[in-house]
């Protein structure tokens, strides 16, 4: 399973950002279904910058290749460098 990591210092400012994350991803990749991986990728990633959140498109393309492959995402919540 491809988990996208989330710090608790994120969690802790947006205690839904699990939530929007899962939308978002559900939305793009709905709305991207016709197109090629590539471009999915790029429309996934665009969606969460709407939210601010920044990713690289080489894990946008992951997570819609895993989607895709009837794969789950699981958004993990992971300690900050600080909280170690």
């Amino acid at each position: 399973m491809t988990e996208f990591r989330i710090t608790h210092e994120i969690a802790h400012q947006h205690p839904d950002i699990r939530e929007r994350l899962t939308a978002t991803t559900i939305e793009a990749i709905n709305e991207s279904s016709a197109r090629s991986a590539d471009d999915a990728a790029r429309v996934l990633r665009h969606k969460l910058g709407e939210i601010g959140v920044e990713i690289s498109e080489a894990a946008c393309l992951s997570a819609i290749e895993r989607v895709r492959s009837g794969k789950q995402l699981r958004f993990e919540i992971e300690p900050t460098a600080d909280e170690d």
